[in-house]
């Protein structure tokens, strides 16, 4: 049986898998002599835009390795640099890493280290690059559900709807509940940012949820991509471009075998939760993550700062109970957040929104955590609603990075400035007193 060389994997903190390993790329090696490729073939913005259309579409390439038990890869080359080595983008929707180095290498050498047995996947294990007609077509809906149904448990069926490919093993209203969600969410997205001047485009692929009935499920096929997932509702993940979800209401289990729920019952029992709001938001928010980097509003593995993609999530991720579809639309304050933002006021210091602005594990780390997004989705709001063709301007200006270009405190701090002012003081001030308004 052949091997496909993995995709790179994702960490971060729960929910969001935004920041991506390096996967121990020495960085002095020398990139690009064993291809001879030129450097940036890559589309304007990763996983949207139809490569027909655009005269500076990226290179559809096969890699193959000398390893025979290793499959080719056949992707568009998203770029290549010293963090990712290549990176390609395949037909469903995935990226996938070729490292610069073999898994383990280390710029010491140690004479007693044992060579490794695994096949090489990095660069150096390449045979050939050959280059192939192009444009690629993205998988089909119908064959990437089969293809994702493969990750669930059996028995699990799929949803297919405009822009969303939904497999689940719960019960058919849930699931449809959740794909409802999606779409409802998407075309809000599309028409606020739209509103906003900036012209979303349709999702190249489908966009892949996979809902599971039972936490246990959920959390085995999270541990793929990383570890606590059993401390998590669900999470998205720019790699695999997947995201992944359990069965919050529980109702599988206080249902007879074979038996069967209507959408009211469901609405009725997630509604009358106490905890309701925090799980419809759960939900909410990772759409609203895979949403944003499937639609060219931002860049999937671009350099983003945390509290930025945060911010957005928790912006639109508010649900309104007075919808039958438990969202409402956009722009409406997120009580639960500006509640625990107040509670921060009493003991945040003066320089609270310079470290939220260069300082991701903020939002990361346990003691920290409440306090940054609460503070994230504050600055967001207040940036949209008093400052929005600013914040388009700082959206466009991240979008243009390439993949693999991280910036340093410095020039996060020069990109925030170059669109909302040199005065941070003056800006913080701004939004002290906008959130005490907030009602």
């Amino acid at each position: 049986m052949k091997l496909i060389p993995s995709l790179l994997r994702s960490s971060g903190f729960l929910v969001f898998l935004a920041t991506v390993l390096p996967l121990g790329l020495p960085l002095g090696l020398p990139l690009g002599l064993p291809l001879g490729l030129p450097l940036g073939l890559m589309p304007k913005a990763l996983g949207q835009s139809d490569p027909a259309k655009n005269n500076d579409a990226p290179r559809l390439i096969e890699v193959r390795f000398r390893a025979s038990e290793l499959e080719p890869i056949i992707g568009e080359l998203v770029v290549q640099n010293a963090k990712y080595g290549l990176l390609l983008l395949n037909e469903d929707g995935e990226l996938i890493t070729i490292p610069a180095a073999p898994k383990g290498t280390s710029k010491s050498s140690d004479s007693s280290t044992e060579p490794s047995k695994e096949p090489d996947t990095s660069i150096l294990g390449i045979h050939s690059i050959v280059e192939l007609e192009g444009p690629m077509k993205p998988t089909a809906p119908k064959e990437l559900a089969e293809k994702s149904l493969a990750l669930m448990p059996q028995g699990a069926k799929f949803i297919v709807t405009e822009h969303f490919v939904v497999c689940y093993d719960t019960t058919d209203v849930y699931a449809r509940w959740n794909a409802n969600l999606y779409e409802r969410m998407y075309k809000g997205m599309i028409r606020f940012w739209k509103e906003k001047g900036i012209e979303l485009e349709p999702p190249r692929f489908p966009m892949v949820a996979l809902i599971f009935s039972h936490q246990d499920d959920y959390v085995e096929y999270s541990k793929r991509d990383f570890r606590g997932g059993e401390n998590t509702f669900g999470y998205y993940t720019q790699t695999t471009n997947r995201l992944a979800t359990f069965d919050l209401t529980g109702i599988e289990g206080m249902l007879p075998p074979g038996a069967l729920v209507q959408r009211e019952e469901l609405i009725t029992e997630i509604f009358s939760r106490p905890q309701a709001e925090r799980q419809v938001a759960t939900i909410l928010h990772e759409a609203c993550h895979q949403i944003a980097f499937n639609t060219g509003l931002q860049r999937r593995l671009g350099d983003y700062p945390f509290w930025l993609s945060e911010g957005i999530a928790t912006f639109f991720e508010s649900p309104d109970f007075n919808s039958s579809s438990g969202w409402g639309g956009t722009g409406k304050i997120n009580y639960f957040n500006l509640s625990n933002l107040r509670q921060y006021a009493r003991i945040r210091p003066a320089d609270s929104m310079m470290k939220l602005l260069v300082q991701d594990d903020l939002l990361r780390r346990g003691e920290t955590s409440t306090a940054a997004y609460a503070e994230s989705w504050g600055l967001t709001y207040f940036l949209i609603k008093r400052k929005p063709k600013n914040f388009v301007e700082y959206l466009k200006l991240l979008r243009e990075r390439l993949p693999g270009n991280p910036a340093d405190a410095k020039q996060r701090l020069d990109d925030f400035r170059s669109c909302f002012g040199e005065d941070l003081d003056k800006l913080d001030k701004e939004f002290v007193r906008f959130v005490g308004t907030l009602r």
